[in-house]
């Protein structure tokens, strides 16, 4: 008896583990499930939605196929104690007792054991591989993450929620300490902004709190090791994503990132997604969007209220920056390409493998080739807020970082001065972030950076 029953633990043991080993196939079918609903909810030509739809049906078909094999292989491993328990015994495999509650009983822990057993996998950031598979689903899809937008939306009256045309946001070259602020704008219950906890149903923040809404998680420093401390509550750069929604990527380009013009109805969208993400009337809405200079021109000529807030930084210490988590990035992501595929859903593209500049011109920018060098990340800042100073400032503040390093708590006042909300603003302790430069550059490029510094200052 005991013998058996071990055969019993074994065999499932097997069965279970053999299909966590190799779930591929079924990760795939669930992939290309909601790629099929979602091919079936574009609206597009109808013969070229036809064309997607047995595309999509045939990876589909040949995913399910895929995993029939691994069932029938699984099954087959499973067997095998079993057949060599029914040659040892002179049994046949009709006797075999499954009913009793000793067989079941270790059948249960048999496949338990199987399920518990872990497989060598690389896990980013405490994402596992059932949580990739989860984000790959929601966020590798826009027609359906433009669905279920649309169902959050058609609830706003219900509530009581009517979008707004005052809203804030954060911008600037990356690592320009925005980060830092918008959270700092954060510690009050003025604003409202997405969090970790919205992915990846970043479309749907409501329903999705649903089904999850962590509270008081640990906090870890964030993957860009600066010392901003960050959990599931914390709130970050997470927009973009519905812009990438609403144009289908059409703005990202092989090698750069183009300036385009957010249409009307579009815009519209854009503010009934933020009435989404506020949840409650009294609210204001504040979101950090590095990207969002390339639209910004068009959504002022649609809204002359929305308040900007452009940081910026001494140019050499700002490339050097750039420069050192582009290193940093670029070796993460060719650890683990999660990664990479984390920082594109978001439309990070600011460094790493698949870092592109800005192209606020039809012409083509002309950047150095070589990216490990510091002229070209001054470049990079130069193409940035050279454009920058073009642009209309009426609702503009401009935040010079090393003054809001050094005077936080003057930089707040004055956001919540011009934004005209009555908020007492607690000391906050300063912070020096000098680094020492170590990298060698063109001279020139130095001088016209600093003239556009200075002409920056000149403004804030």
């Amino acid at each position: 008896m005991l013998l058996y029953l071990s055969i019993v633990f074994v065999g499932f043991l097997i069965l279970v583990y053999s299909i966590k080993l190799f779930s591929a196939p079924f990760f795939a079918l669930a992939e290309n499930s909601i790629a099929l609903v979602n091919t079936l909810l574009l609206k597009i030509d109808e013969d070229e939605k036809v064309a997607l739809v047995q595309k999509q049906n045939t990876k589909l078909i040949f995913s399910l196929f895929k995993m029939f094999a691994v069932l029938f292989l699984a099954i087959v491993l499973g067997s095998i104690p079993f057949v060599i328990y029914c040659l040892i015994e002179d049994q046949s495999y009709q006797e075999l007792d499954f009913s009793s509650w000793q067989s079941i009983l270790a059948l249960s822990a048999g496949s338990t054991v199987g399920f518990l057993i872990p497989v060598k996998k690389k896990i980013t950031e405490g994402y596992s591989e059932l949580s990739q598979l989860l984000h790959r689903m929601a966020l590798n899809n826009y027609a359906v993450a433009y669905k279920l937008f649309k169902l959050e939306a058609k609830k706003l009256p219900q509530k009581g929620i009517q979008t707004k045309s005052k809203f804030v946001i954060v911008t600037g070259l990356a690592r320009s300490g925005t980060t830092s602020l918008m959270n700092r704008l954060l510690e009050n219950n003025v604003f409202a902004s997405l969090d970790y906890s919205n992915m990846p149903f970043l479309t749907a923040p409501n329903l999705w709190k649903r089904f999850y809404d962590p509270k008081g998680s640990e906090k870890k420093e964030r993957s860009h090791k600066d010392g901003i401390m960050i959990g599931l509550e914390s709130n970050e750069a997470l927009e973009e994503y519905f812009f990438k929604v609403l144009g289908h990527d059409h703005y990202i380009g092989d090698d750069s990132l183009k300036k385009y013009a957010l249409a009307e109805a579009q815009y519209e969208d854009y503010l009934r997604y933020q009435a989404v993400v506020r949840n409650k009337e009294q609210a204001t809405y504040l979101a950090k969007n590095n990207n969002f200079i390339l639209r910004y021109e068009s959504i002022r000529k649609l809204n002359p209220d929305f308040l900007a807030i452009f940081m910026f930084r001494d140019p050499l210490s700002h490339a050097a920056s750039l420069l050192e988590k582009h290193k940093d990035y670029t070796a993460m992501q060719a650890e683990d390409p999660f990664v990479l595929e984390y920082m594109n859903w978001l439309g990070h593209h600011e460094f790493g493998q698949h870092q592109k500049p800005f192209q606020f011109t039809a012409e083509s920018n002309q950047f150095s080739d070589d990216k490990l060098s510091l002229d070209y990340w001054l470049e990079i800042w130069i193409n940035y807020y050279c454009y920058l100073l073009t642009l209309e400032r009426k609702n503009v503040i401009f935040v010079d970082y090393e003054l809001y390093c050094n005077e936080p708590k003057l930089i707040l006042e004055r956001i919540y001065k011009q934004l005209q909300v009555d908020v007492k603003v607690q000391d906050v302790v300063p912070f020096n972030n000098k680094r020492k430069l170590d990298y060698s550059y063109s001279e020139e490029l130095k001088r016209k950076a600093d003239s556009i510094y200075n002409q920056l200052k000149s403004i804030a």
